[in-house]
């Protein structure tokens, strides 16, 4: 498992975002949580961003970025895909903004 690859957890895509080192040696890492986005779905919000085709997903798909799961590894499964960089930045900006500490 690398960082910023795309797994199913509970039956929904997750992007795991804990840093390498949690990944390769401990059972619980921190996961965004994803939903795939139907019509008539509202479009994502401030804090969310939407994967798709290019990050290895069949359809749009939404990732809350101010909400963190803690996942065991164990319970993940199907690799999905890798969010693309852009994507990556985009997540790693919200997820600053979404914390309390983004007005330090």
């Amino acid at each position: 498992m690398k960082a910023w690859e795309i797994w199913t957890w509970q039956g929904h895509p997750v992007v795991l975002i804990s840093n390498q080192r949690r990944l390769d040696s401990k059972q619980k890492v921190v996961v965004l949580k994803c939903q795939t986005l139907y019509s008539g779905d509202p479009p994502a919000g401030a804090l969310e961003t939407v994967l798709g085709e290019a990050d290895g997903l069949d359809r749009p798909t939404v990732c809350t970025c101010d909400l963190f799961f803690t996942a065991h590894k164990s319970e993940l499964s199907q690799k999905r895909g890798v969010v693309a960089y852009e994507r990556q930045r985009d997540i790693s900006r919200k997820i600053l903004q979404g914390l309390a500490l983004a007005g330090l």
